[in-house]
């Protein structure tokens, strides 16, 4: 029997993670052909059908669902490799954790979680991303752990930490600025920035709800794809929008934060882990975002616990 190639468990991890082939070629930027290929011959050679065809969508067989964990695991310590390789000269060669975030987190929660002693043993390596891409990056087993806006259940390899409510971001001398709180009603008739739906549409669905319950129109002036391109242009006076209360807790040039009245702790941040969670990290690292949000009031007593 020839041997198991990366390639080939690359291949079928895409696949089971999009039940397509068609899918999985696009996201590996191939030709359906060669990756139809490559799990044909991993099945030839494992002596098991992996997926049952049909339909436009594939189904994984129980062979698949007990090879998926150990196809990431493989593929995470052979691209571990080089790293190892690179620190063989050191006393004592690091561990890497490679981590993913949605941008709202690099100036609040992500910054405490590095330093705590959850990520201790690990050198860390971080990138982000959308709440979409982080996803498929941690279930093909690119990332170690993704820190995403998603209401996915919870799972034994993902947990919402926390929900958070929504506060006002307006330019500081925008005349809802001099208000405490500030009801949906009242932003009616100022443009919205909001993030763009195909990008965030958590965010974007959670904004908009919010306008619609109270039977506001929406204004919307821009759509961008990250908090700081929205708070840049709402301190320029050219919209204003809503953010979540993670990010009023350092102060932006030029914006003022403002409670949204009747805001509900609706906005979550989930931690989402690689097949069978090598590291042990969702438990800890869900439990240390929620004492970060308790310690910063996002949350209510009780949740905290």
């Amino acid at each position: 029997m020839s041997e198991i190639s990366l390639k080939q468990l690359r291949c079928f991890v895409a696949v089971y993670t999009e039940r397509s082939f068609t899918r999985a070629a696009k996201r590996l930027g191939l030709a359906q052909s060669p990756v139809s290929q490559a799990v044909a011959a991993l099945e030839a050679q494992l002596g098991v059908a992996l997926f049952e065809r049909g339909g436009r969508d594939v189904l994984p067989t129980p062979a698949a669902d007990a090879l998926y964990p150990e196809a990431v695991e493989i593929r995470r310590r052979a691209e571990g490799l080089l790293h190892l390789v690179s620190s063989a000269s050191e006393a004592r060669a690091s561990r890497v954790l490679r981590i993913g975030s949605v941008s709202s987190l690099f100036s609040s929660a992500l910054p405490a979680l590095v330093r705590s002693t959850t990520l201790g043993p690990y050198t860390v390596n971080v990138v982000d991303g959308s709440t979409a891409d982080l996803t498929r990056a941690v279930d093909d087993g690119d990332l170690d752990v993704a820190l995403l806006r998603d209401l996915s259940p919870d799972s034994d390899r993902h947990v919402v930490a926390f929900r958070e409510r929504l506060v006002v971001a307006v330019a500081t001398d925008h005349p809802l600025a001099d208000q405490d709180i500030v009801s949906p009603d009242e932003l009616r008739d100022h443009p919205l920035v909001l993030f763009d739906r195909g990008r965030a549409p958590l965010a974007f669905d959670l904004t908009a709800g919010a306008f619609l319950r109270s039977g506001s129109p929406l204004r919307i002036a821009s759509r961008v794809t990250s908090e700081q391109a929205m708070l840049g242009l709402v301190s320029s006076g050219l919209g204003v929008t809503l953010v979540p209360q993670s990010l009023a807790i350092r102060p932006w040039p030029g914006v003022a934060f403002r409670e949204l009245r009747d805001a509900e702790h609706s906005y979550p941040l989930a931690v989402r882990v690689t097949a069978g969670d090598p590291h042990g990290l969702l438990d800890p690292i869900g439990v240390e975002l929620r004492a970060w949000a308790a310690a910063h009031a996002l949350i209510p007593h009780a949740e905290s616990a």
